[in-house]
């Protein structure tokens, strides 16, 4: 027998009501049967390499 999910829609569409209410982008929804993961905009991008030949900015703290 087969376990039964315990992640809903109504679950996955709560998740990302409360992050688009808290200015979020949602760029990705990873739903399991025991979970509901957001990947949020920029946050969870790669960084993207820059491609010029001059000094690259310091860091931020």
């Amino acid at each position: 027998m087969s376990k039964r999910a315990s992640v809903t829609e109504a679950d996955m569409k709560r998740a990302i009501r409360a992050a688009n209410e808290c200015g979020l982008t949602v760029s990705e929804v990873i739903m399991t049967a025991d979970s509901v993961r957001l990947k949020i905009g920029k946050v969870d991008e790669t960084p993207r390499p820059t491609d010029t030949n001059g000094p690259l900015d310091w860091p931020e703290g």
